[in-house]
């Protein structure tokens, strides 16, 4: 369809402007200069020197329609990111009338309606922003305005996580992701992945979403977005906290708030403080915690915003583990009612769920019961998997206080068939209510011992300092007299945590039964319920190995809680190995970090001397071996040697092999997880023309139909396009489908051989000619007859020789140096050239007459930068091409590699890409995954911002040559000598070019280098001409 033309009416921006200022119009420079500055402030946090800028041009100048709505729409975001949403939907609410909007451009229009959608998404009207965004893709699409619809897709994908509908809002970003990608937008890229990352945790998937997180994170790598990181660290923070990290948890958060220190943006760091008031609860810093809770309660209720909600819970929360249930009921009744006003389903099921804890902690069974079945009911509604089964936690605990234990384990169940294995919450507490089940059924207290000890080492490893004391008062009160010491050990560990926490209540419970434990052991109390066979005890503690496979740690820790409880080992260590190859402690027990790291490394040098026998008699361990099939080897050591047998004197070996199987089902899964996506081809993708010629971009297409079109012509060629572009590879495509195909195709590039020379390689010469001319030479003309001949940099063919090139254009015969007769020649020319012809014919260094001569057909190859959407297939087909050649196998780039790859500014072109490319394969291993780790530094220094902010122009910068000279001022940190070098070599290059005005003889002297040495350097760094 064909795009409508906006009208050029102006408008001012307020009746006050009217008048001599009214007259002031700005011009499109000074325009997009000022969208290019209000994008940058906005990225940086500082929204209110934005809004100053966008109110006061509003208000200054005249302005087209299509200006003025485009500026209106700026401010509308600007208003949006501070949270004002209903100053927001204002700014651009006029466009909704029809008449208003029939005078912008269609781009306008598209661009104006998608922030008008989103204005009223953030003021919950959901239903009007879907019809608004879906029909203004459709109008995108039907106008050719593809550049347009990453912004539509992402906005579409906040509405419907909005409406929790995380599969529709995923399948969105990830759309709106392959836009921004296209387009080497790393802000989009960022946002794109924060929604894909929000909507895996709000089904429950928290591990996927911090992947995701972690994506967007590094693709905006150096660049300046503090904004934009700040959201993507709070947010990764609660998936932190669902995981039960909170040291990870509190790391984020501390660099969210950093971010967001150097914002104006005090809203969004409402959520920093209070996810990292949560976390703060799990590490047992209640005070502290409530100091932050309490902050970001301040800065909410300010602004009377959602938050507030999830803020009511978390002060819920802290008053249920402190036990002031009385208070825990009054903030969560507050946090239900805000979220259910607001309409926020997520916060709502949230503070369902621990409003059902809070009347379970008050003994008010049948009230948990039914405000738990609510919860999971609205959750299923909602897909929301996590909460589902938080609240199933509380329904199963309340039936077994109800004695009711055939419900409780069927509501367990329930949440194991979700697959739970990476929330240790729920893990842990699925092992402490069948504990207190298996109490309340039937008094087996070894059995609940069993899952009380699981449940420990799960708490444990997520760093939950609550529930590890509230594991250990489990198992001082119910293991029996015959473990008397171990109780009394569990009960101090217990009381002293309690204390530290002040859980007064708790703590009076660890106190208590100390006083029992005591008075048992005085009184010679030995009674206690029968022992269990040895062959239960032993298939009880495989199952417990069995089941610990949520994570390696987690795998090793109850196996050291295992030999703690049933074996003679005094101190034990888990060792692993590094990148290195050295091994290092893992899990340790017993030993302090010192000796374990001494001891460690010993064993280590004494394994590659050959000597770990002689080396564990004279240290008295025992020294085990973990292979798994699949998963990479560990080492258990055991001291002393003869603790290294279970109570019974049975071996170790079949519990052993229990955890090797384990290993490897953790390695198979990580396996799954982190196998690279296969990367989607666009349906134009095409390498049929010839090997490597890879085409799907629309400027590639075009130039693929072009070649096909001269295809029965022997026509003259001149290819256009910067150094690296492929100019060589379009030149044999062309000589592949012409009818020369079968005959020879001779490269020769003109800047290769000295100037003196050129014309005897080009045209040949008798023995005799000249001095040196020892035998009869061809030429590369004559050694091309019948096929075809590629000139590359034709620029730079010297000027006394283009009369004799033109002469055989025009007649097809060429004489060599020292002959008299000329010479038919049948040769078809092809000639390439990375800068303008025009201008050398304008300062008279190459013949106007020869330009008209090659300009026949002229085909320029767009640079990378110009078709990134090409970059995901050119890498494909050259990990296989040069894997195939170094006799590598499976070597596989994660989604992390592309995205770097696609934002990068690729000055080198393809050349460079293929380059890289080559260079890690040849440095991989067989199977190695390839992460941005593996990439070149200088190629992580070019991954830089390539977009202005939005402002409609397809405005692309070309880097100025007359900046002053700065060395190293591009190098990373811990950069190499080389680095440093090309840093330097680059800059001196760029000033002697912009001295002498790309004088390339002069540069070339001046640098102390030849002309070929010059343009060597050039290609390399890919320096070009300004066009």
């Amino acid at each position: 369809m064909k795009k409508d033309k906006p009208t050029t009416d102006r408008l001012s921006g307020s009746d006050s402007a009217r008048g001599a200022r009214a007259a002031r119009a700005l011009d499109p420079r000074s325009l997009d200069t000022l969208f290019a500055s209000v994008g940058q402030k906005l990225r940086e946090g500082h929204s209110a020197a934005a809004e100053k800028i966008l109110v006061e041009t509003i208000a200054g100048f005249n302005h087209t329609p299509d200006n003025f709505a485009n500026l209106k729409r700026l401010l509308a975001f600007t208003l949006e990111t501070t949270g004002r949403y209903k100053e927001s939907l204002e700014a651009v609410r006029p466009f909704e009338d029809e008449a208003e909007l029939a005078k912008l451009s269609t781009e306008t229009q598209v661009r104006v309606t998608t922030q008008l959608a989103i204005a009223y998404n953030n003021l919950t009207d959901q239903p009007k922003a879907v019809t608004l965004l879906k029909d203004t893709l459709v109008k995108a699409e039907e106008n050719d305005l593809r550049h347009l619809s990453g912004n539509i897709d992402i906005a579409l994908a906040r509405v419907y996580r909005k409406l929790s509908e995380y599969p529709i809002s995923r399948d969105f970003a990830q759309r709106a992701l392959d836009h921004f990608r296209e387009n080497a937008n790393w802000l989009g890229m960022a946002e794109a992945y924060r929604e894909i990352a929000n909507t895996y945790h709000q089904e429950g998937n928290s591990e996927k979403s911090i992947e995701n997180f972690e994506l967007g994170i590094k693709i905006i790598g150096s660049n300046s977005a503090p904004f934009m990181l700040g959201k993507l660290y709070t947010d990764m923070s609660g998936a932190y906290w669902f995981l039960r990290r909170p040291q990870d948890g509190v790391a984020c958060l501390e660099k969210s708030i950093e971010f967001f220190d150097q914002t104006e943006h005090a809203l969004n760091s409402v959520i920093a403080y209070n996810n990292l008031g949560i976390h703060l609860l799990q590490v047992g810093e209640w005070t502290k915690a409530e100091e932050m809770i309490r902050r970001a309660l301040d800065i909410a209720l300010k602004e009377d915003h959602v938050h507030v909600a999830g803020i009511y819970d978390s002060l819920g929360e802290l008053n249920i583990l402190r036990g002031d249930l009385a208070e825990a009921e009054k903030f969560l009744d507050m946090a239900v009612e805000f979220a259910q006003r607001r309409k926020h389903q997520w916060y709502t099921v949230q503070s369902m769920r621990s409003l059902a804890r809070c009347y379970l902690a008050q003994g008010q069974l049948d009230k948990a019961v039914d405000k738990a079945q609510e919860t999971i009911s609205f959750s299923a509604e909602i897909g929301d998997k996590h909460y589902a089964n938080m609240a199933g936690l509380v329904l199963a605990e309340s039936f077994v206080r109800q004695h009711k234990p055939d419900e409780a384990e069927e509501a367990l169940q329930v949440i194991e068939e979700t697959d739970p294995s990476s929330d240790f919450f729920v893990l842990g507490n699925i092992q402490r209510i069948r504990g207190l089940s298996a109490i309340e059924s039937g008094g087996d207290d070894e059995l609940a011992v069993h899952h009380f000890s699981r449940g420990l080492t799960i708490f444990e490893a997520a760093q939950d300092i609550f529930h590890t004391a509230l594991m250990h008062l489990l198992l001082g009160q119910h293991l029996d007299a015959d473990h008397a010491p171990r109780a009394k050990k569990h009960l101090t560990t217990a009381a002293d945590i309690f204390k530290k926490l002040g859980a007064t209540a708790l703590l009076d419970d660890a106190s208590v039964e100390m006083k029992h434990l005591v008075s048992r052991s005085v009184n010679g109390d030995k009674t206690h319920a029968p022992r269990r066979t040895n062959s239960v005890v032993s298939q009880l503690l495989t199952v417990r190995l069995a089941e610990a496979t949520a994570s390696r740690e987690l795998l090793f820790r109850e196996l050291v809680a295992v030999l703690k409880q049933e074996s003679n080992a005094k101190k034990i260590v888990i060792a692993q190995f590094n990148d290195q190859k050295r091994l290092y402690p893992f899990i340790t027990h017993g030993f302090s970090p010192q000796e374990s790291n001494e001891l460690v490394t010993k064993l280590h040098d004494a394994r590659d001397k050959g000597d770990e026998k002689s080396f564990t008699r004279a240290k008295n361990i025992a020294v085990m071996h973990l292979r798994g099939s699949a998963s990479p080897a560990a080492m258990l050591i055991i001291d002393p040697r003869l603790g290294a047998v279970l109570n019974d004197d049975s071996s170790l070996q079949p519990l052993l092999r229990v955890v090797e199987l384990g290993m490897d089902v953790i390695a198979l899964r990580e396996k799954d997880k982190s196998q690279p996506a296969e990367q989607s081809l666009s349906p134009y993708t095409s390498n049929s023309l010839m090997p490597g010629f890879i085409h799907s971009s629309p400027a590639m297409t075009g130039l693929v139909e072009e070649v096909y079109k001269i295809r029965s012509s022997d026509v003259t060629v001149l290819v256009t396009g910067e150094s690296g572009t492929g100019k060589e590879l379009v030149s044999r495509a062309i000589h592949t489908l012409s009818n020369r195909k079968n005959k020879v195709f001779v490269p020769f590039n003109c800047t290769a051989v000295p100037k003196e020379l050129a014309e005897g390689h080009l045209f040949g010469y008798k023995k005799g000619a000249f001095t040196g001319a020892v035998a009869d030479s061809p030429g590369v003309i004559r050694t091309a007859d019948g096929g075809t001949l590629f000139l590359d940099e034709i620029g730079d063919l010297p000027l006394d020789v283009q009369p004799k090139l033109l002469r055989f254009l025009q007649e097809g015969e060429i004489q060599p140096l020292g002959d008299k007769q000329p010479l038919k020649v049948d040769v078809r020319i092809i000639a390439a050239t990375n800068m303008p012809l025009e201008e050398k014919v304008a300062d008279g260094t190459f013949r106007e007459d020869l330009y008209y001569r090659l300009n026949v057909i002229r085909l320029r190859v767009p640079p990378l930068r110009e078709r990134r959407s090409e970059i995901p297939p050119i890498v494909n087909y050259y990990v296989n091409h040069y894997s195939e050649r170094f006799g590598k196998h499976d070597i596989t780039f994660t989604p992390q590699v592309i995205d770097m790859l696609m934002v990068c500014n690729w000055e080198g072109n393809v050349r460079q890409l293929c380059n890289e490319i080559q260079r890690v394969v040849a440095r991989a291993v067989d199977n190695e995954v390839i992460t941005p780790d593996h990439l070149s530094p200088d190629l992580k220094r070019s991954a830089q911002p390539l977009t202005t902010f939005d402002t409609g122009s397809n405005v692309r910068p070309i880097a100025s040559y007359d900046s002053s000279i700065s060395p190293f001022t591009n190098l990373t940190q811990g950069g190499t000598l080389e680095e440093a070098v090309s840093d330097l070599e680059m800059q001196l290059i760029r000033a002697a070019l912009a001295r002498h005005n790309w004088n390339i003889s002069r540069v070339a002297n001046e640098l102390g280098l030849t002309r070929r040495g010059l343009y060597l350097k050039l290609s390399r760094y890919g320096i070009e001409k300004a066009a």
